[in-house]
């Protein structure tokens, strides 16, 4: 079965990288608003959590690795991977047009080991932090000259960013008995965004077509520094009724210092193949401070088919600083992010209907946002739904997630995105490195 799931993993992923190459206009490019500083946050959890609007700190599926805690991992059973794609799209308005984006993406790898059984286990992974894919193009015109000399010229400016901040972590989990666990994890973070410039300028009173030199560069920011991550997760039985759970999770993210620089990259007036860019010439040193991040919730599993959660961020992006940027740091606000949402589980019955066959996830979230341009909030409002197809022969499984929502303000001349997006997840599960008892 674990055969299969690769295959079809593989299908899809070909599929969205078919649908990207149909329109050159769609590839790499995301949210206009991850243009700004670093990237756009990305936040990265469980796969089980993503059709919930949660992250799943709180939420914990046994045969589903899990890096939204790291105290989960002290109740790791089985050897556990994981790994997803997804596609995510940009309807962008504002007040002078509409554009169209698509950005795919290879989500975050997890391995999830145990060293003692539900007791002791090792995460190794690789996650987004921060997202950059945006295009942005400014056209304006310079009058040059004066009486019969005088020329208009039509100057387009084009800016293409790329790149993020992510993430390699270790660590570990420890289920210091059936109520609490805790959790600690280390991080290298390291930064590479690419912005690429380019300027093609032509000559109003000249025949169309005819320009001047274009001229094109690349800065590209990059640094490293080391994170750590704390988790602790505890569980309160029968709370209510028989049967029933209480959940308590929480993560505490430190703040990271990125020793970086920017470096202008190449520097060359296109206008043949024997022309030479200049040399590689660094512009600025120095450091970038990512904030304090807080993740807290609580689930409440009203049985084995049944759980209903809420969870909430808050990460301190006023003390976001970046010596390679000149650029307003006020624009950067504290976020919270708040989302509730339902599991449920059918199949735990052993009903042999087809519906009830697979997991079923809803919910919804409201992000403040980290930024705040023009005296605006750029919030987002998102609505998900998630649907699990299980493995029969094993407790592997598939998980599809799907999201639809709104982001920012067509106020104050900004832009307002409709977003929706699909993610395909590969949970691997089987137990190694334990042999059956001999009788």
């Amino acid at each position: 079965m674990q055969k299969r799931l690769l295959i079809i993993l593989f299908l899809c992923f070909s599929s969205f990288t078919t649908f990207a190459q149909t329109d050159d206009s769609l590839v790499d490019e995301g949210s206009a608003y991850s243009q700004f500083g670093i990237g756009f946050p990305v936040d990265y959890g469980s796969s089980a959590a993503d059709g919930m609007g949660i992250f799943g700190v709180s939420y914990l599926e046994p045969a589903v690795a899990s890096m939204a805690n790291p105290a989960h991992w002290g109740s790791t059973v089985y050897g556990m991977a994981t790994g997803g794609v997804g596609i995510s799209n940009f309807s962008a308005e504002d007040n002078f047009g509409t554009a169209r984006n698509s950005l795919i993406y290879v989500d975050q790898f997890q391995l999830q080991l145990p060293v003692y059984k539900n007791k002791f286990g090792i995460s190794a992974s690789f996650t987004p932090y921060t997202q950059a894919a945006f295009q942005v193009t400014e056209s304006s015109t310079k009058i040059v000259g004066s009486g019969a000399s005088q020329d208009t010229l039509l100057i387009d400016s084009q800016n293409t960013g790329s790149g993020g901040v992510n993430r390699i972590e270790v660590g570990f989990g420890w289920k210091i008995n059936s109520n609490i666990s805790v959790g600690y994890a280390p991080s290298l973070v390291y930064a590479s965004i690419d912005n690429e410039f380019q300027t093609t300028i032509a000559d109003s009173a000249l025949d169309e077509g005819t320009f001047y030199q274009p001229v094109r560069f690349t800065e590209q920011s990059s640094g490293s520094g080391f994170g750590n991550r704390f988790g602790v997760f505890v569980t309160v039985p029968s709370v209510a009724k028989e049967g029933d759970e209480l959940n308590f999770g929480a993560t505490l993210n430190l703040p990271v210092e990125l020793n970086s620089e920017r470096v202008q990259e190449e520097s060359s007036a296109l206008v043949g193949p024997d022309d030479e860019a200049d040399d590689d010439i660094t512009l600025a040193e120095g450091s970038i401070q990512l904030p304090l991040g807080l993740t807290t919730g609580i689930t409440y599993k009203a049985s084995n088919r049944l759980a209903l959660t809420t969870e909430a961020l808050y990460q301190k992006w006023s003390n976001y600083t970046n010596d390679l940027k000149n650029e307003n740091e006020q624009v950067f606000t504290d976020r919270f992010r708040v989302g509730a949402g339902v599991s449920y589980f059918p199949f735990v019955t052993g009903s042999d209907k087809f519906l009830s066959q697979f997991k079923y996830r809803f919910g919804a979230s409201y992000d403040s946002g980290h930024l705040e341009l023009n005296g605006e909030n750029i919030d987002t409002i998102m609505l998900s739904a998630g649907l699990g197809l299980l493995s029969p022969n094993s407790n592997s499984s598939v998980d599809l997630s799907f999201e639809y929502g709104f982001r920012g303000t067509k106020s104050q001349d900004l832009v307002k995105e409709n977003i929706w997006g699909f993610k395909l997840s590969l949970n691997l599960a089987e137990i190694f490195f334990f042999r059956p008892k001999l009788r």
